[in-house]
């Protein structure tokens, strides 16, 4: 019996272990330890005690990880495990309407996206001619969040 209880607990154990470690190896580890208390109980004891010892089993497991979700963070450990503030708000959207009327290069082929040179930057840019080979001289006719639009000159 005392074989039983020590595989259930390392079981229990090594699925609380992969709260911490992840990998899978942990709980398949623990899951193995208690399917193997599971039999011997089924050999030695019957089908009440290995039902008993599956149900057991599957409560520590469970246990073990209310206690991680719940207990765990409470603790000096867990403050410095878990994040302790949360941040409101959303990232600015970038303006290029600003760049409407500037000219630039093409750094890249635009096919009908790629980039273009205005100025110093390099701003993410689609044609609206399609297609313009590097090189080629562009206007920005257009932008929105995700870059300019821009035409062949």
């Amino acid at each position: 019996m005392s074989v039983i209880i020590l595989l259930v607990l390392i079981g229990a154990a090594l699925v609380f272990l992969e709260t911490v470690l992840v990998g899978g190896v942990w709980a398949i580890a623990g899951i193995l330890c208690c399917a193997w208390a599971v039999w011997i109980a089924f050999t030695d004891y019957g089908i009440w005690a290995a039902a008993f010892v599956a149900g057991v089993s599957i409560a520590l497991c469970i246990a073990a990880f209310l206690v991680w979700l719940y207990v765990i963070p409470k603790t000096p450990f867990g403050k410095k495990f878990y994040l302790n503030s949360k941040q409101d708000g959303k990232a600015p959207s970038a303006d290029f309407s600003n760049l409407v009327g500037c000219r630039g290069v093409a750094a890249t082929v635009l096919v009908p996206s790629g980039k273009v040179q205005i100025g110093e930057k390099i701003y993410d840019a689609n044609s609206m001619d399609l297609h313009i080979e590097q090189g080629a001289e562009v206007v920005v006719v257009g932008a929105d969040v995700f870059g300019v639009k821009v035409k062949k000159i």
